[in-house]
């Protein structure tokens, strides 16, 4: 096959595994929205227009004309409310769970017109619905704070910039606070930039467990915006990233990630671990640009 698709940066082996994206219940907007970032590849040696779109039961897709690719090249897209389906009730999830598979299509043309079509590559990906407050769960951690500090959470500087935590009550799903992390550019001119928030956390010795993180996102304006977030984990020696949205650093103007709206991320945790979970961003930034990361009603669950 001359084009490939992937979730974000991560390489399928052979066979090529499962991929789950996860979703928690409590809370959402009816219908709910599904958005996901993207990595396609011209593996052809001629350029191809490509596309894309998805299919699956209940849910309605959007196709997405991603444009001209050079050939051995490849891109990244972030798909912001690519799809939608209707909220399952907590009676679609008798078990406080339920999966289901969608189909994402990338197609690849010759023409900018998007009709002499020349391969198709077809994408299935596992959904999991999870409802946290199905009585079969359990809450290890809720951080709302409304106790109006940041219950744990620690801010790092990673690259040029400097670092401001504290709460907040100027966006927040409970009241009256959230926690959010200014961020500010510290390198006169511009460069790359990257901050994280991030939280040590013992699992419980149980099947399931997730973290489940609502966030938002805002970029202060001036050079660039957010390029990438990443949910990460930090066990021992070894750091893990279980979802990137956005794209690798590129210093380019426009944000990369949706901003100025609350997102929801669900991540499996192993077991009987103690790890540090970060919130990683990174932009482009100089001195006197900044950015901000919002979280609020952060959740541990476990059955």
């Amino acid at each position: 096959m001359s084009i490939e698709l992937r979730l974000s940066d991560v390489a399928p082996p052979e066979p090529e595994p499962k991929r789950t994206i996860y979703r928690d219940i409590v809370n959402l907007p009816d219908p709910v929205k599904l958005g996901l970032t993207i990595r396609y590849f011209n593996h052809d040696d001629v350029g191809l227009y490509f596309q894309i779109t998805g299919s699956g039961t209940g849910y309605s897709f959007g196709t997405v004309n991603l444009g001209l690719l050079a050939s051995g090249a490849n891109a990244y897209q972030n798909l912001d409310e690519f799809a939608s389906r209707a909220k399952p009730s907590s009676s679609d999830l008798p078990s406080g769970e339920k999966e289901e598979t969608i189909t994402l299509t990338l197609k690849a043309y010759t023409d900018s017109g998007y009709t002499n079509l020349k391969w198709t590559y077809n994408r299935t990906i596992t959904v999991k619905f999870i409802n946290s407050a199905d009585p079969s769960y359990t809450t290890d951690v809720l951080n709302n704070f409304d106790d109006g500090t940041t219950q744990g959470w620690t801010a790092t500087a990673e690259l040029n910039t400097s670092c401001s935590l504290g709460v907040a009550s100027d966006y927040v799903l409970s009241t009256p606070y959230s926690l959010r992390n200014d961020v500010s550019g510290t390198y006169t001119g511009g460069a790359q930039s990257r901050a994280r928030i991030n939280k040590s956390i013992t699992t419980p010795n149980k099947t399931s467990i997730y973290a489940i993180i609502d966030l938002r996102m805002h970029h202060g304006g001036g050079q660039g915006g957010v390029e990438n977030c990443r949910v990460q984990s930090y066990i021992g020696t070894t750091l893990t990233t279980s979802i990137y949205l956005g794209r690798p650093y590129v210093q380019q103007g426009d944000p990369w990630v949706p901003e100025d709206k609350w997102l929801r991320l669900v991540v499996p945790l192993p077991a009987n671990t103690t790890l540090e979970l970060r919130l990683l961003q990174e932009s482009y930034a100089g001195v006197g640009i900044a950015w901000y990361l919002w979280l609020d009603d952060f959740k541990v669950v476990s059955k």
